[in-house]
């Protein structure tokens, strides 16, 4: 592996990270990364960090390159990192704000819901674009898709492309790293509610010591085993329902527990929106989710802190973290690259992976990855009430891809009249309402595809 495309790179802070993390692997020192972004402005400040990155590493700058030409970044790459965001944050309020007349209220929107299928409408055309040109200038390579929704997003990658992909989130990681904490057997991890603690969950892997095995979809994955230090520990999980503490910070999931029987990704607002028990109204929201996190409002915070922060490193007033943190695609590229073996969290298509899940969903499983390739681990058949919450989102998903693939507006609005939260919320009457008024605020970012 030779080459690295980044589509998206506009995104200075997630970029940096991605980059961060892929030199501070010191046989990567020769890994050329072209980084492509439609905005100029934002490029070329990703592109300055990235060279100031790496002066203060001694390595060669003429290693990472930026262009606004997609098909210029693809050409002979051996990996395709996509981190698009289509829109920005303006089209990710109107996500959240029509929604919210309807009484469906979203804690985070991006990966179920009326925003999530909103996002998706808006990201998987462009990334089809990607699709393409990687068929034609690097079909070997790599895709490994970043942008939310993930399973969507992938499932669409993996139906309309026989390029190999995979999605990758950090859920899994930042999940177990925090019920390890819950049960003493590792620091307390925070839900990311403040930028600190958004840092925090970025430096805060599994502990050497802690195993597992994990199985469901992206942001609803089960914990199924848990080993430390090789002795299962797993029917001590349920012991953290008697825990005050846990109890106040994590109190969906809690239920989940108690109800479900199973620990689950991803943190309880997150979790909050994606089943039809906790935001029906007020009281509700009040009750099981007290503290608000407004993923959104706490982006803004993070982009304003870290612009600053970007600002001084590229006045070469601070210098740049250079570490390992929980993002998987360094690890895929440094696997593949020595022949090292790393075991990730990762999403691709089921074919029988997860038996009483459809074969043609997404699932989050482990999977080992080395020089060969990726090697996702067999997890076998899921506790039904896992399973069936899983299919709950899965036939959403399902629609999603429909709609996008074959450009059916129907599909679309199907999608939102099965997502759990609307349908507990909203007569059909209202979601065609609000899906109508959703689709015509979002114009600007769906007719170039759309039409």
């Amino acid at each position: 592996m030779k080459k690295i495309a980044i589509i998206g790179a506009g995104s200075t802070m997630f970029t940096r990270q991605i980059l961060s993390s892929l030199y501070c692997y010191r046989e990567l020192a020769e890994l050329q990364v072209t980084l492509e972004d439609l905005d100029q402005a934002a490029l070329s400040r990703t592109l300055a960090l990235a060279h100031k990155m790496l002066t203060q590493e001694g390595l060669p700058t003429k290693l990472i390159t930026a262009t606004t030409n997609q098909k210029e970044a693809l050409t002979g790459a051996d990996c395709v990192i996509n981190c698009i965001q289509v829109g920005g944050l303006a089209p990710w309020k109107l996500d959240i704000e029509i929604p919210r007349k309807y009484n469906v209220d979203q804690e985070v929107g991006d990966t179920l819901g009326p925003g999530g299928i909103f996002r998706a409408l808006r990201q998987i055309p462009p990334m089809l674009s990607i699709l393409d040109d990687m068929e034609r200038l690097c079909p070997d390579a790599l895709f490994i898709n970043y942008a939310n929704p993930l399973a969507p997003l992938t499932w669409a990658a993996t139906q309309y492309s026989d390029i190999t992909s995979i999605g990758l989130c950090y859920g899994v990681t930042y999940t177990v790293a925090q019920l390890a904490g819950y049960l003493g057997f590792g620091p307390w991890v925070e839900h990311p509610h403040t930028p600190e603690a958004w840092d925090q969950l970025m430096y805060s892997p599994i502990p050497d010591n802690i195993d597992v095995l994990f199985g469901g979809i992206n942001h609803m994955t089960w914990i199924l085993q848990m080993l430390v230090d090789g002795v299962d520990r797993t029917d001590e999980i349920a012991g953290i329902l008697a825990k005050p503490k846990v109890l106040a910070a994590d109190g969906v999931r809690c239920e989940i527990l108690r109800h479900f029987g199973y620990w689950s990704t991803e943190n309880h607002w997150h979790c909050s929106d994606y089943v039809p028990y906790f935001r029906k109204n007020a009281a509700m929201i009040e009750r099981f989710v007290p503290h608000r996190w407004n993923l959104l409002q706490l982006e803004e915070q993070i982009h304003r802190r870290d612009t600053e922060i970007i600002d001084r490193q590229l006045r070469g007033e601070q210098s740049i973290r250079v570490e390992k943190t929980v993002l998987n695609a360094p690890k895929i590229i440094h696997a593949m690259c020595t022949g090292q073996t790393a075991k990730i969290n990762g999403n691709i298509r089921n074919n029988g992976l997860i038996s009483n899940l459809p074969p043609e969903c997404i699932v989050e499983v482990p999977i080992f990855v080395d020089r060969s390739g990726l090697h996702p681990t067999r997890v076998g058949t899921l506790p039904p009430q896992c399973a069936a919450l899983n299919r709950s989102m899965i036939s959403v998903q399902e629609l999603i891809v429909e709609a996008a693939l074959n450009y059916r507006k129907e599909a679309a609005f199907h999608a939102i009249c099965l997502d759990p939260l609307t349908a507990a919320v909203c007569t059909l009457d209202e979601i065609a309402k609000m899906f109508d008024e959703l689709w015509q605020a979002q114009q600007p970012w769906l007719q170039p595809y759309w039409g």
